[in-house]
């Protein structure tokens, strides 16, 4: 059973402690440790008021990612290897509209993760994945590819992107195009830390490129595809429509260091060339050189996916259960998060465990066409015992007034 006094009692420590607890990086390779961003009090809502919920399709196998086509089709990844849709009248196609061979699914966070239509999409027929990919002798690694459909079904697969650092966990594994046409991509340190600092190797950073491959001319480093780095294992990226402005969820060290330190997963404003800290600041320190998350939690709150719908952020949180709606109601400074509610989940805690969560893992995300958020979850993932209709899609309505 979970535990989470050791967790409770940190933030009240950090809370009491303020500002920057360590100076510098020192014994065990401890990083430089703050506080957390000053943040409204969470709100809970095992039942949102204004907010309607209704299944579109069930008997998964832990839903990885979403994303609608300008068709109606709903487009998913299945952890296993499958890319399912769901078409336009609700029916889930029995069939997959492929199935990824070189898929390894077996352990853990291995598996088909991220997906991504082309923005030209169906002009350019061209349907993203991640994935990872089995080297033998115990090794991992992670790849994007393409693959081109063909009368209604996926084929012709094109490597994009190959060899990026792989393990049981920490693989990231998103992917979204973002307003400028580009690719990005987050990777995860692959339970290697130095990968995180280290502009040689792209493990534990945001990848910048082009829809071939490519490395665009206008990234930070010449020939990198890095865009930004220091991330343990980004796992949300979402552009903001408004000014195209890039959030990214990252999970933060609660399986790190002895004693260990507390959760501080996080979300950041990335901007070009950026260094988020990754493994040598936590928390918002305010240490020169790197940049301070806008958000930080403890107890964990896990990250699964992010999107922006009607002005408001949320985000997917895996081990806490719940769907985290983040607001941003200050006209005078936009990126200042005024109110954080965690929906379908209860606040009493009963020897450690959320009492009721009504969803239980929740992953994927994004908006139809209808202007509803389309929710995803992973409950086959070995984490928990799955229900009998796991896992799901959902339908989620938010009231005007809400």
């Amino acid at each position: 059973m979970r535990n989470l006094k050791p967790a409770l009692f940190s933030i009240i420590a950090l809370a009491a402690l303020g500002g920057v607890l360590d100076t510098a990086q020192g014994q065990d390779d401890r990083p430089i440790l703050g506080n957390l961003p000053a943040v409204p009090l969470e709100i809970y809502h095992l039942n949102p008021p204004g907010v309607t919920v209704e299944t579109v399709a069930e008997g998964l196998d832990v839903v990885w990612s979403l994303q609608f086509a300008p068709d109606g089709r709903l487009f998913l990844t299945e952890k296993a290897g499958r890319i399912r849709i769901v078409g336009p009248d609700g029916a889930l196609d029995p069939v997959p509209w492929v199935t990824v061979q070189s898929v390894t699914a077996e352990i853990r966070e291995n598996g088909l993760n991220g997906l991504a239509l082309h923005p030209d999409f169906p002009e350019e027929p061209w349907v993203y994945v991640m994935y990872t990919v089995d080297r033998g002798g115990e090794q991992v690694t992670n790849r994007v590819s393409r693959f081109r459909e063909v009368d209604g079904r996926g084929a012709e697969e094109q490597i994009i992107l190959d060899d990026i650092p792989g393990a049981t966990t920490h693989n990231g594994g998103r992917i979204k195009f973002g307003p400028d046409g580009m690719l990005y991509i987050g990777t995860g340190d692959a339970r290697d830390r130095t990968r995180a600092q280290n502009l040689d190797n792209v493990g534990g950073s945001i990848l910048r490129l082009t829809p071939e491959g490519e490395i665009p001319a206008d990234n930070p480093w010449p020939g990198n595809p890095i865009w930004a780095y220091g991330f343990r294992n980004a796992l949300g990226i979402a552009f903001r429509p408004e000014d195209g402005q890039l959030f990214v969820a990252d999970h933060g060290p609660t399986t790190e260091w002895e004693p260990r330190i507390g959760a501080f997963d996080e979300l950041n404003i990335v901007e070009k060339g950026a260094n988020y800290g990754w493994p040598r600041v936590v928390g918002a320190p305010g240490v020169a050189g790197y940049v301070d998350p806008i958000l930080s939690w403890i107890p964990s709150v896990p990250p699964g996916d992010l999107i922006f719908h009607n002005g408001d952020l949320y985000l997917t949180a895996l081990w806490s259960e719940a769907l985290i709606r983040i607001r941003f109601q200050d006209r005078a400074d936009p990126n200042r998060v005024t109110s954080v509610e965690r929906w379908f989940n209860s606040r009493v805690w009963r020897d450690g465990v959320a009492s009721e969560s009504l969803y239980r893992r929740v992953r994927a995300l994004t908006v139809g066409p209808d202007g509803a958020i389309y929710l995803g979850t992973s409950n086959r993932d070995g984490r928990l015992e799955p229900e009998p209709f796991d896992d799901r899609v959902l339908r989620i309505v938010v009231g005007d007034d809400t």
